[in-house]
């Protein structure tokens, strides 16, 4: 994956750094903070993974902490509950394509419209590059998070199969084109 990634992604002009400014923000009347991620946030970026993941950590260290590293073009978002780490998303930003890496959300937040609300924020971001579309794998047996991603306009691509390192299990590459307006 990542070979392919390096290569497709070394043909690309760079983008300027992507700055983010930290908000506040207001989902379902509750109060959160949306500001970008920090290496001093790997040990609770990792904390989500294991809640979402059956205590399983899909990314490592190392990875998320290379991710964090890449201001230019990439960038991950943590949403925060009282300084404390509740959804995060990231995302890889090209002149053509953008690609969300990974997005998870604290089982303790799901269904309230956390993960809708960061997809959204990601497709604009993508929109006003402009990228000409976005892209995502997700496990073929996720099913809350295919039926997100559909109802935000993606569409089928192709199955990867044994994407996923730890269990082999099938991925969905998903695509939406970015010329419509979320």
């Amino acid at each position: 994956m990542w070979k392919k990634f390096r290569q497709w992604y070394s043909n690309e002009t760079m983008l300027p750094p992507l700055n983010f400014t930290t908000q506040e923000v207001n989902l379902g009347g509750k109060p959160f903070v949306l500001r970008r991620a920090s290496e001093d946030d790997l040990d609770e970026l990792l904390d989500v993974e294991r809640r979402c993941y059956a205590g399983e950590t899909p990314w490592d260290r190392g990875s998320f902490a290379n991710e964090l590293r890449k201001i230019n073009d990439t960038l991950y978002l943590v949403l925060l509950d009282h300084e404390a780490i509740v959804a995060f998303i990231g995302c890889w930003f090209t002149t053509h394509e953008s690609h969300i890496t990974n997005v998870a959300v604290d089982p303790d937040y799901q269904n309230a419209g956390i993960g809708r609300f960061l997809m959204t924020w990601m497709i604009r971001q993508s929109q006003e590059l402009p990228s000409t579309k976005l892209t995502l794998e997700v496990r073929v047996s996720n099913e809350p998070a295919k039926h997100l991603y559909r109802k935000l306009g993606f569409q089928d691509q192709n199955i990867k199969k044994a994407y996923y390192v730890a269990d082999h299990e099938d991925a969905l590459n998903m695509m939406l084109p970015l010329q419509e307006q979320v």
